[in-house]
């Protein structure tokens, strides 16, 4: 649909970009065609597949939920903080690749190179998507915002004044899991971003109920894999603790990677029955729970 020049909106760019399929397509072609997504080091590997795609009113009552101090934080805003005309937001999940999840083995406390990498460089990237977006927004006749880029962004303690991953849930991309990362079509292993626009565009449907229903653990009481799988025992039976993880970053894994500048594990998010898609339930329930939050 949208050609190998995707990667680089210019004026002549013709397209339009509609449904959350539209939008899958037209990032699908960035993720694909940009040089900007592969490592710097090795074998320069891709560091994202195809994302996934999401799109939310900006009206939705469940972005007010995001300010109870039990689900995020009460200086969690709405869509309409960033633009009062804002009618849409666009969220997207970028997952990484299958040579950067490869490389993850099951029996090294350390993380590998390519994960510390993808992390860091993959960030920048997602502020590519982010950025492509916004000038596609812009040529369809629209206005944008990024959040996470706009300079009255900020985060206090692990809770941000917008939360790329339940806006992710509102958007209709993914539902939470133990690991406290979003679960995905295409697993949980990867970064997100979006993006808040004055177009009114279709809502992507909810194939889900609850805040849970993809984590076997949370839905069904099987799994913990996360869990086990954590080096530092970050993960109990209900949450994460960010702080333990945050020092198992600081302490372990950054003197590891000092020469680079890495520091990022993904223990959780890898090895996983849900690190390349939505696990296999033994029966359908909605795993509806009253503490949404950034746990």
């Amino acid at each position: 649909m949208f050609g190998k020049k995707a990667a680089y909106v210019t004026a002549g760019y013709g397209q339009t970009a509609r449904d959350h399929r539209d939008w899958q397509e037209y990032l699908t072609e960035f993720v694909r065609e940009d040089p900007r997504n592969h490592l710097p080091e090795g074998d320069c590997f891709p560091i994202f597949g195809p994302p996934v795609v999401g799109i939310a009113s900006a009206d939705d009552p469940l972005f007010a939920e995001l300010s109870r101090p039990e689900v995020v934080a009460s200086h969690h805003v709405r869509p309409d903080f960033w633009m009062p005309e804002a009618r849409s937001v666009i969220s997207f999940f970028a997952p990484f690749s299958r040579e950067i999840k490869a490389a993850y083995k099951k029996g090294e406390r350390l993380p590998p190179l390519e994960w510390v990498s993808g992390r860091l460089n993959g960030e920048v990237f997602i502020n590519v998507l982010r950025r492509a977006i916004l000038r596609l927004v812009e040529k369809q006749g629209g206005q944008a915002v990024i959040p996470n880029l706009d300079l009255r962004y900020w985060a206090e303690n692990w809770l941000p004044i917008w939360s790329e991953r339940h806006v992710g849930f509102i958007a209709g991309v993914g539902t939470f899991g133990l690991h406290a990362g979003l679960l995905t079509e295409k697993g949980a292993a990867g970064r997100m971003g979006s993006v808040v626009t004055n177009l009114s565009l279709p809502v992507r449907p909810r194939d889900y109920e609850g805040v849970y229903d993809y984590c076997l653990w949370k839905s069904e009481g099987r799994c913990r894999a996360c869990a086990k799988r954590c080096p530092v025992e970050a993960i109990d039976h209900e949450r994460k603790d960010h702080t333990i993880c945050a020092a198992n970053g600081a302490k372990h894994i950054h003197p590891a990677y000092l020469a680079w500048g890495y520091h990022a594990c993904g223990h959780c998010q890898n090895n996983l029955p849900c690190s390349n898609g939505i696990p296999k339930k033994r029966k359908r329930v909605s795993s509806q729970r009253p503490d949404f939050r950034l746990d």
